[in-house]
């Protein structure tokens, strides 16, 4: 999937079965909500980029279209926000994102059994 596709689909009101199938489409915007999933607060970039084994710009792009800002004519997400605390950038879950994790654990949960 390209991220112009990820952004416009991804940022539509989309049942949640639908927005799963999105996230499946996008192996890194899977992986890094399934990560964020697992953690209450804000994770650092330099953590998620070695726990998922993707590199610092390949996050960031991800992070683009999933975050809260608008990207050329198309708004993001709103499923993260990137935070600065001093020089280390965090990346934490919005309300909404929260909510897609939440679906994105159940739905895997329900799969495996």
């Amino acid at each position: 999937m390209n991220e112009e596709t990820s952004q416009v689909e991804i940022q539509a009101e989309l049942p949640a079965a639908d927005v799963i199938a999105v996230l499946k489409q996008d192996e890194h915007a899977y992986a890094l909500m399934a990560e964020m999933a697992n953690h209450a607060g804000a994770v650092s970039l330099a953590r998620l980029s070695k726990r998922l084994q993707m590199r610092q710009s390949t996050l960031l792009r991800c992070i683009a279209y999933l975050g809260e800002q608008q990207l050329g004519q198309h708004q993001g997400a709103g499923w993260v926000s990137l935070q600065q605390d001093g020089e280390r950038s965090l990346l934490v879950l919005t309300e909404e994102g929260r909510r897609i994790c939440d679906t994105l654990c159940n739905t895997t949960c329900d799969a495996i059994k």
